[in-house]
């Protein structure tokens, strides 16, 4: 800080006993306290460990949690890929009074009306209810003609019976589901060209493609013994053939007619 001469008022040093300026003789003044010295750093004791720029312990921790992430997504998205596919045609709209289901093999899906009696042969004891069903009603197992005839392998694998129990005598709507692995691998026109050179008596026949790489052949037959008409439906994939058969009496038919067309509509294939 810089003081002024009490004679002349021009500046002088704290250190000055005289002005320099007037030469007047500077009354004595406290002197100035040293600036403090720093202190000298603290010695660092032998045992105390250098700072690590990370903690190793920390990095182990992350890594083994992100590991294990990417190994659960990895199962996840492998079991994803061994589960069946299933993809729903835009152009079908149920209502809430149906119900979907799938076969306990993961082959197929259907949907039907909710209070409709479904028969699933590789669930549990269902095969037994299954055959005496069939043997009350063997016009379910015909209902599979023309094209069981040819192939001698075909498999039932489930029934549908629109009827509040399977007790009943009387014939009721139905759906029947088979499989035979001697029609594996024909497409629907094939099948359509097969009915047409055996000169069956068939009608309405189609191919049906909204689904994608499931083309589907459909067609009708009237069952006049059984006084039954039928819309059948047959897709197949490397492994089988599926026949979808929806059946009703001559009397019922045209009122059910919408019913049977829906649910042969819903039926898929699930891929794997």
């Amino acid at each position: 800080m810089s003081e002024t001469c009490p004679n002349c008022g021009k500046p002088v040093l704290p250190t000055d006993t005289v002005c320099w300026h007037c030469g007047y003789t500077l009354p004595a003044r406290p002197k100035a306290k040293p600036a403090a010295a720093p202190r000298p750093p603290r010695a660092r004791s032998a045992d105390a460990k250098p700072p690590a720029d990370y903690d190793l312990r920390a990095l182990a921790v992350y890594g083994l949690l992100t590991l294990g992430i990417i190994l659960a997504l990895w199962l996840v998205m492998r079991a994803l890929g061994q589960q069946p596919l299933l993809v729903r045609s835009a152009g079908l709209r149920l209502g809430d009074d149906w119900i979907t289901v799938t076969d306990t093999d993961l082959r197929y899906t259907l949907s039907l009306p909710a209070d409709w009696q479904w028969l699933d042969a590789a669930y549990r004891d269902q095969s037994e209810m299954l055959d005496t069903l069939l043997g009350r009603q063997p016009y379910i197992q015909r209902a599979l003609r023309p094209l069981s005839g040819g192939a001698g392998d075909v498999d039932i694998l489930g029934v549908v019976v629109g009827a509040p129990t399977l007790e009943e005598v009387e014939p009721q709507p139905f759906v029947v589901v088979a499989r035979s692995e001697a029609l594996r691998g024909l497409s629907p026109q094939e099948v359509l060209d097969r009915l047409a050179a055996e000169a069956l008596p068939v009608s309405d026949t189609a191919i049906d493609t909204r689904l994608s790489r499931q083309p589907q052949a459909r067609f009708t037959t009237l069952d006049t013994p059984n006084q039954e008409r039928c819309r059948h439906l047959f897709v197949a994939d490397d492994a089988a053939g599926y026949l979808v058969v929806a059946c009703a009496p001559l009397t019922d038919f045209p009122t059910l007619r919408r019913t049977l067309d829906d649910t042969l509509d819903s039926v898929q294939l699930l891929q794997r």
